[in-house]
């Protein structure tokens, strides 16, 4: 028990020094990887990026599983939501509102292998009890190749 407490604790503090410096604290630490798309949409005034943060192994290997995914919008959405989604399916949903200048974030852990597509699309509320339209074609980020 000792040990598995020292070592979360060294876990730990890799984990803040990772975040403080642009390097990994050690050469087995996990290094996290965030990358980032984005879409522009002229013809509405409309702009989203989505970023994907992957999380390292420490094996050299490029960063695969996602720990956390953020969609941006710039420009006036409309009434609708955000989802999030991955080929898992949907990872999280936005509440409803008008999403102009604002960001949708969402932590957590999910499985991933190399090139899976992880992804952002919104969703606007057509009104009048119509329902909801993807407003937008999904934008994606790739997780790595080998």
């Amino acid at each position: 028990m000792k040990n598995r407490m020292a070592a979360a604790m060294a876990l730990a503090a890799g984990t803040v020094l990772t975040g403080i410096v642009a390097g990994p604290a050690s050469a087995s630490a996990a290094a996290d990887n965030e990358r980032c798309q984005s879409a522009d949409y002229p013809s509405v005034a409309f702009s989203h990026t989505v970023c994907v943060t992957f999380r390292g192994n420490g094996s050299g290997i490029p960063p695969n599983d996602v720990i956390r995914m953020n969609v941006r919008s710039s420009g006036g959405t409309g009434i609708g939501h955000w989802e999030l989604f991955g080929p898992h399916g949907t990872v999280s949903n936005s509440l409803d509102g008008e999403w102009k200048d604002r960001t949708h974030d969402w932590a957590g852990y999910q499985d991933s292998s190399f090139g899976d597509r992880w992804c952002a699309v919104f969703w606007k509320n057509g009104g009048g009890g119509s329902g909801y339209y993807r407003a937008t074609p999904p934008v994606c980020v790739t997780s790595y190749f080998p």
